[in-house]
């Protein structure tokens, strides 16, 4: 659930661009929302950053991408998807895009993914 809402019940259309998001980072990562780790409850929309923030970014995204999709997938375009998904979390509201925003992007990813072929 977006922090707007639990800490003051605010709904605004960035609530459900925050909901949105989290549901696809569960696709992509294929885990829950939320999950209890030997620290406590760990949320995917936060573990996303510390992904993104750190070094070797790329095969650090790899490692918590759904094991799965056996990396069958254009890991830059994973890669745009997973940045594009850490702005939409992003804890304050402002910060997020709309949702037309985030579709104009996902669209230029899909449109990019057009080019690649799976390997045999």
């Amino acid at each position: 659930m977006a922090p707007e809402y639990i800490e003051s019940g605010m709904i605004t259309p960035k609530l459900d661009v925050f909901a949105f998001w989290v549901v696809l980072l569960e696709l992509l990562s294929g885990r829950k929302a939320a999950e209890m780790n030997a620290e406590g409850e760990e949320l995917l929309s936060a573990s996303i950053k510390g992904v993104l923030e750190g070094v070797n970014v790329k095969e650090t995204l790899q490692n918590i991408m759904d094991h799965t999709l056996r990396a069958e997938y254009p890991l830059d375009l994973a890669f745009f998807m997973a940045q594009l998904a850490r702005n939409c979390v992003a804890y304050d509201l402002n910060a997020r895009p709309s949702m037309s925003e985030a579709q104009i992007s996902v669209t230029k990813i899909l449109s990019s993914s057009m080019d690649w072929c799976p390997p045999n």
